[in-house]
C-alpha cells in the first residue's frame, strides 16, 4: 500500500523577461501566479503540516519565503517578485536544494519536493545542470515541471527528462484555464510504493547514495577548550550526553581526547558512544542522526572501529584516528573539474557552482570554497574534516 507522508516543496517559479508576454491572458506570470496560489491552496488543504518555500529565478534567483505552512504569508510572499532576464534554470535548481537540504539535515520522515512553473525559455549550463539533477535523486528530491506554452522540442524534452530521472510530473499545456487546474493536480501527495525516508532511524536498506554528502562531521573541541578540559577548569568535568560520564565506557579516555559536539545542538558526545548509537539505528556506514536533537551527522570511518570491537569483545580500544596530528596540503581543483564534483564545501557545506576556486584536502580528500577555506585557517589551521594541520604548498 503506498506510503503516504509530510512534503516539504520548494516553488521555483520563472520571472524571466518572456513571462511578461501575453499570450497567455492578462501575461504568462499572472497565469503563472495564479497556478502558484492554487498549488498553494489545495497542498495546505489535503495536509495542514506540508509546509512550502518560494524562490524565483530569472537572472538573479531570490527567496521569496522560507518553509511555512500559513497560507497568508506565502501569497503574500510574491508580491517581492522581481522580473530579470532570462532564467537560469541550474541555479534555481541549486538553490532549491540547498533550502531543502539545510530541512534535510534537521530532521527527516518528509518527502522533499521542487515544483518548477516556467514558459521554458531558460538559459542553463549543461554540465552544471545534469549535476544538480544527479543531487536531486541521489538525495530523494522530487522535480516536477509545469510548462507554459513554448515549442515543442529539445528544451521541452530536458525538463521532461529532469522529471523522469527524479521520479516526478510533467505538465505541458497551451490554455490558460489547464494551466491554473495544474496548480491543484501538481498539489496531490507522492504516493511512496518504497520508502524514501533516508533520514528516519528506523530506515534499514536503500539508503540515499548522497545521504553522507549533507550529514555533518561532529565538532572538535576548540584547542582552548581542550586545554580547559586537561587542567581540570572551564569544561574539564565535560559528561557524554549519551552515557552521562567523563569517561568513556568503551576506551575509559577522558572526554578531551575522546568527545565531540553535535554542530547543531552542541550536546557532547564520545566517539565511541556515538558509534554504538549510530551501530543500533542501523542506519548506513558512519552516518546517523543525533539522538537530541536529530540532525544529520556523520562520524569519522575511524570511529566505526568503536561498534566492531564491541561485538568481538575487544578488553582495550585505542583512539587512533588517521589523519589526526599528520599534515595536510589543499591542492586546487581545475575550474573545468569544478562542476564534476559530487559533494559539499565541507565548512560552509553549500555546493560548489563554480564562482570561487576549489582546493581539496589531500588527506581526506574533502573539498573546500576559497573564501572558506581562508576562514577555516584563520580559526583551527587544520581540515575542518579530518584535522591534520594544513601546510602551505
Amino acid at each position: 500500500m503506498p506510503e503516504i507522508k509530510i512534503e516539504d516543496t520548494v516553488i521555483l517559479l520563472d520571472t524571466s523577461r518572456s513571462m511578461l508576454r501575453k499570450d497567455f491572458k492578462p501575461s504568462r506570470l499572472a497565469v503563472g501566479l495564479h497556478t502558484v496560489k492554487n498549488f498553494i491552496q489545495s497542498k495546505l488543504s489535503i495536509d495542514l503540516k506540508d509546509r512550502i518555500s518560494i524562490i524565483s529565478f530569472g537572472d538573479t534567483t531570490h527567496k521569496l519565503i522560507n518553509f511555512a505552512f500559513e497560507e497568508e504569508k506565502l501569497l503574500n510572499s510574491l508580491k517581492k517578485i522581481q522580473i530579470s532576464g532570462r532564467g537560469i534554470l541550474h541555479e534555481g535548481i541549486a538553490f532549491a536544494l540547498q533550502i531543502l537540504v539545510e530541512e534535510m539535515r534537521k530532521i527527516g520522515g518528509k518527502v522533499p519536493r521542487i515544483f518548477i512553473i516556467t514558459d521554458n525559455k531558460l538559459v542553463f549550463d549543461k554540465d552544471r545542470l545534469d549535476k544538480m539533477v544527479n543531487i536531486a535523486k541521489g538525495l530523494g528530491v522530487y522535480i516536477d515541471v509545469c510548462q507554459l506554452g513554448g515549442i515543442q522540442g529539445y528544451e521541452e524534452d530536458k525538463l521532461k527528462r529532469i522529471t523522469q530521472l527524479t521520479r516526478g510530473k510533467f505538465g505541458f499545456y497551451n490554455n490558460t484555464k489547464e494551466i491554473i487546474n495544474a496548480g491543484k493536480v501538481f498539489a496531490s501527495k507522492k504516493e511512496i510504493r518504497e520508502t524514501t525516508d533516508y533520514f528516519s532511524p528506523e530506515k534499514k536498506v536503500d539508503i540515499a547514495p548522497l545521504v553522507s554528502e549533507i550529514a555533518l562531521p561532529l565538532r572538535r573541541p576548540h584547542v582552548l577548550e581542550m586545554k580547559l578540559m586537561m587542567s581540570g577548569k572551564g569544561k574539564g568535568e565535560e559528561k557524554c550526553n549519551i552515557c552521562h560520564s567523563v569517561k568513556s565506557p568503551i576506551t575509559s579516555s577522558d572526554f578531551y581526547s575522546e568527545g565531540r559536539y553535535c554542530p547543531s545542538c552542541d550536546r557532547a558526545m564520545h566517539l565511541s558512544c556515538a558509534a554504538m548509537w549510530a551501530k543500533k539505528t542501523e542506519y548506513k556506514e558512519n552516518v546517523f542522526r543525533c539522538p537530541f536533537c536529530f540532525f544529520l551527522l556523520e562520524l569519522p570511518r575511524a570511529a566505526l572501529k568503536f561498534a566492531q570491537d564491541r561485538d568481538g569483545e575487544t578488553s582495550e580500544i585505542k583512539i587512533i584516528e588517521e589523519d589526526e596530528g599528520k599534515e595536510a596540503k589543499m591542492i586546487q581543483i581545475s575550474q573545468e573539474s569544478v562542476s564534476q564534483i559530487d559533494a559539499s564545501c565541507s565548512y560552509c557545506h553549500s555546493i560548489f557552482l563554480g564562482d570561487y576556486k576549489v582546493y581539496q584536502c589531500n588527506k581526506c580528500g574533502s573539498y573546500y570554497h576559497k573564501p572558506c577555506l581562508g576562514k577555516m585557517i584563520n580559526e583551527i589551521s587544520a581540515c575542518r574534516n579530518c584535522g591534520a594541520k594544513i601546510i602551505s604548498n
